[in-house]
């Protein structure tokens, strides 16, 4: 009997020990999962507002003056930079300065409570005013970008009139941080009735290096085709200098001014080629991000020889985004010789409507 009952209290104290144990690990457990909740921004981010307000969660970027900062309850919050007085980090973040230095660090407050980013290989940097931040957490940036865009349009009629015509032009820029290259090229092409009334094509090509951010040097070949303007072939090749005011992903905007070496063959009129100036000015803006763009691009030449002797093309256009990079186009174009071959007109205007691609690398 005792050694039967002895049995049975072993059975019953290893079940109260399994017992036991189970109920620590659930009680652990509970506690764990008790302090997660109660203390979600135990390790957060911070950011204080200049209405006293703090706001705690992993803070994201910092882009065209909105710090984007994510909540403990997964909500993303966008707050004006300007209307924050303190901000601290527990994780590292990239810190761009507005002369261009960057610095990797957690952003915290020293004792006199200025802030300051905890690099691991400078230490802690002083940052004298929240103003002199302008990025965090950058993008990364390629070593070279790629971008451009290519339109095509194309009309036929017929019945009482039998009218064809198609047009085609691209542009494509590769941009590294000192150097720029691009190409441009269009083509237009018409006929009535089986005659051609319309056929111009040209193209062009530029190098750009930058000394600084802003200014840069340029090179640059321009060709140019239009028999119905009596111009068999215009050449020109040249440099100087420009300045980028703009370049982001909403504005781009530059001028350059150089001299050229112009080339003119002619069906009808004298050839004729001399030194020339040369202006150019690229403007391109989003008026509704990824959704309306508006362009401007004007090339003029004039001859250092007879200041009257000048040569302008220019395109301008608004074009509206459908489906992801595919977009419809309007665009005018405007070719102007102040001084033409005799018999012709001097300007040259093309209303285009088309469909286009939008492509970035």
């Amino acid at each position: 009997m005792m050694d039967v009952c002895g049995r049975n209290r072993t059975r019953r104290t290893r079940r109260t020990g399994r017992r036991n144990r189970g109920q620590v690990c659930l009680l652990l457990a509970s506690i764990g999962f008790t302090l997660l909740i109660l203390c979600p921004g135990a390790l957060a981010d911070e950011v204080t507002m200049a209405n006293g307000d703090v706001i705690t969660g992993e803070i994201l970027t910092l882009k065209e003056g909105k710090l984007t900062i994510k909540t403990p309850y997964n909500e993303t919050l966008e707050i004006a930079w300007g209307s924050i007085v303190k901000i601290q980090s527990e994780t590292p973040v990239e810190v761009v300065l507005t002369d261009g230095s960057r610095l990797k660090g957690t952003l915290q407050l020293s004792e006199e409570g200025a802030l300051q980013v905890a690099t691991e290989s400078a230490g802690p940097v002083a940052v004298a005013e929240m103003a002199l931040i302008t990025d965090i957490n950058p993008p990364v940036v390629p070593a070279v970008t790629y971008e451009g865009n290519l339109d095509a349009g194309v009309s036929y009629l017929t019945g009482n009139t039998d009218t064809v015509s198609g047009n085609l032009s691209g542009l494509f820029v590769a941009r590294s941080k000192r150097q720029r290259f691009t190409l441009r090229g269009k083509w237009y092409y018409a006929e009535n009735e089986k005659v051609v009334n319309a056929r111009e094509a040209g193209g062009s090509i530029k190098y750009d290096y930058f000394a600084t951010e802003k200014f840069y040097l340029y090179a640059n070949a321009l060709f140019l085709y239009n028999p119905f303007k009596d111009l068999d072939l215009r050449s020109t090749i040249g440099g100087g200098a420009g300045y980028q005011f703009w370049e982001d992903d909403r504005r781009k905007l530059s001028f350059e001014l150089g001299i050229s070496y112009v080339d003119e063959n002619f069906r009808v009129a004298e050839d004729t080629s001399y030194p020339g100036g040369r202006w150019a000015i690229n403007f391109d803006y989003w008026i509704l991000p990824d959704k309306i763009n508006l362009f401007h691009f004007q090339e003029g030449y004039f001859s250092l020889e007879d200041f009257k002797d000048m040569n302008l093309i220019t395109s301008q256009g608004l074009r509206f985004m459908v489906i992801k990079d595919f977009y419809t186009s309007i665009e005018v174009d405007v070719s102007y010789d102040n001084i033409p071959s005799p018999g012709f007109r001097s300007t040259d205007t093309a209303l285009i409507f088309g469909l286009g691609y939008n492509f970035s690398l």
